[in-house]
Formats: structure tokens, sequence, C-alpha cells
């Protein structure tokens, strides 16, 4: 076997393990009383960040969040890269946009609907690799993804930027959120991982502001970044409310640092983690109204049924429109004779999930 061969079947391997394996193997505790349902309190306390880590049991609500951008007055789309739990679809829906949601995790999507149902917002998840994101051409307003690229190889990241480029709507924006190497805590952490240069590790890498704006500008036009949080990746002020006291602590002291960039606006460059923004840096003539009006009248006739998304989908191999099959359990990729599974209403759409027939 040779090495890309051997490379190719450890990434399907990854993927598949990714897609279906088990979040959480252990049962909710005869006591758990909590309204969360366990396996997303299990997820809360595994992906927020390591002050939520000692919450596990303890949450008695979901934690809400607001999403950092203007609300919009006319509804557009959303994408989530990394949609987790679903937090960031149930904020963009408060800001006006219909979220969609990807994640490489069927869990994830899973637990996700469950909690964009929780909280009435009618949004939608769909299985899907962010180096290979599978909808069509210029369909999003905003796409945005908090601390889910930074823990791709780097040429994942610049795969999945030239895909999130490409979905951008004419006037659509990404707001994208990452680590910053020199900021004031990572500039002692940040130290190559032994994995980082494996194109399947899931670890942690760190670029600086200049690197960040090669890559992006590469890709996208009008970059540019502000400060997220010190002392921590990931820290949002909502945190203050749920997590511990010693952890408020830390909240309270990184968002009195991000407070005085605004006073001193250099100081966001030792920000540890930063927003970046950018443009879409092409607009291609493609037309893809017909997909958008037949997504929206399904969005409307449907609400809450997960399929509405179809038309807005295309085949991760072949780039093809796809069609629901009869029995409603399969996508049919264009004459390719391939499909794509449907878990629970979920699309499966990863390469190495297509089947022949």
């Amino acid at each position: 076997m040779n090495a890309g061969n051997k490379e190719q079947e450890d990434t399907i391997a990854f993927d598949r393990n990714k897609i279906y394996g088990n979040l959480f193997e252990e049962p909710a505790p005869k006591d758990y009383s909590s309204p969360i349902p366990w396996e997303i309190q299990r997820c809360i306390s595994s992906t927020n960040g390591k002050h939520y880590a000692k919450l596990i049991t303890k949450l008695k609500e979901y934690p809400q969040y607001e999403l950092p951008v203007k609300a919009i007055q006319k509804p557009g789309l959303m994408l989530d890269i990394g949609n987790g739990w679903g937090r960031w679809l149930v904020a963009g829906s408060k800001k006006g946009y219909i979220p969609i949601g990807i994640d490489l995790r069927l869990a994830y999507c899973k637990i996700a609907l469950k909690t964009m149902r929780h909280f009435n917002t009618n949004g939608y998840t769909v299985v899907a690799d962010l180096e290979n994101i599978p909808f069509k051409d210029n369909l999003f307003e905003l796409i945005w993804s908090f601390s889910v690229i930074q823990h791709t190889h780097e040429q994942r990241m610049k795969n999945c930027l030239q895909h999130a480029e490409r979905l951008l709507s004419e006037k659509g924006n990404v707001m994208l959120e990452f680590p910053n190497k020199s900021g004031i805590r990572n500039r002692f952490i940040s130290l190559p991982h032994p994995e980082e240069k494996k194109y399947n590790s899931w670890c942690v890498r760190y670029y600086s502001i200049q690197e960040y704006k090669n890559i992006i500008s590469s890709f996208f036009s009008g970059f540019s970044f502000s400060n997220h949080s010190f002392l921590g990746i990931g820290v949002l002020k909502e945190d203050l409310k749920y997590v511990p006291f010693p952890d408020k602590i830390l909240c309270a002291v990184s968002l009195l640092l991000s407070g005085f960039t605004k006073i001193i606006p250099g100081m966001k460059y030792w920000s540890d983690s930063i927003y970046i923004r950018a443009s879409k840096k092409n607009y291609p003539r493609v037309n893809n109204s017909k997909s958008i009006e037949e997504f929206w009248k399904l969005h409307r006739a449907y609400p809450g049924r997960n399929l509405n998304v179809i038309p807005l989908l295309r085949c991760p191999a072949y780039g093809d429109s796809l069609t629901l099959s009869e029995c409603g359990t399969k996508l049919i990729s264009g004459n390719n004779c391939i499909y794509y599974p449907i878990i629970d209403e979920i699309p499966v759409l990863i390469k190495s999930e297509a089947r022949s027939y």
C-alpha cells in the first residue's frame, strides 16, 4: 500500500469514527434531575471551555449567548461551522438568521436539533466535513465558526476557507473565532503540538495575527480582527452567570482586559482569542435563486422538518444537486449512481459515505 492510499484510508477511518462514534458512554446518574437532557448537559460541559468542566450535572438551564453581530431585518441564511450542541444556532436565530449547522459528528447534529427545538428555533443541521462543505454557491449572508477551525490541519483549514468564500452571498461576511499565538496567555502554551503536522489530529493550532491575515486574505477581502477574550480561548460575558465562583474571577478579569481594548486599541494584538471578519472576494455568475426559493417555500410550509434544507445542498463528490429518494432515507446525486444516507432526517454528506446503487 502506498503512502497516498494509507493516508486516504486513515482519513476515512478518522471521519467514520467521528461521524458515528458515541460521544459519551456513561449513563446519566440515577439522581439526575436537570431539565437539560443528559447528553446535552455532557456536551455543554465538554465543549464550552475548561471553566464549564465542573458543571457536569449541575446546570439547571441551557446557557444562552448573544451572537456578536448586528441583527438583520430581512431573514437570511447563517452557516455555523462545527455546530456542537447548537448554542450559536439559537443565538443566530435571535439575530434574524435562519441557522444551518454542520458538524462531523452525527450525535452533535442530533443534539443541536434538540436544542433548537427547545428554543422553538427553526433551523437545520447536516453532517459534513468542514474541508468539503456540501452547499451550493452564494447562499449565506453570514458564516460563523467558534473554537472549531483551529483544531484542524493547516491544509484542512485552507480547504474550509476556500469553501466558505464560495458559499457567501454577494454581500455576505464571515466571522471566525481563533486563538492568537501572541496572546498574553497563549505565548506561554502555544508551543507546536507533537501531532500538529498530522492531517487528522484534532490538536489546537496557533497562528499569529500576520499569519491569519496572509491566509484569510488569500481567500477573502476586507480582513479585519478584533478582541474576543484574554486569559483563555472562548471566554464569554455570559459565562459569568453560569460558571463556579473561582472561574467567575477569571471571566471578570478577561472581560475587564477586553474592555480596555476599546480605550487602548493596540491591546487587541495581545488578545488570547480574536474574532476575524472578512467578506466575499469573488462573485461568480452562479444563479441559485431557484434553489433558494424552493428552500424558503419548504421552510415556511414544513417548520421543524430538517429535510427542508435539501434544495441548498450539493454532492460533496461531484457538486451535483441532490434528490430525496422515495423512501426518504437517501440523497441521490444526479446521474452519478451514488447516494448518501439520511439518518433521523439528517443528511450525512461525507464523500466516504457515498454508496453505489
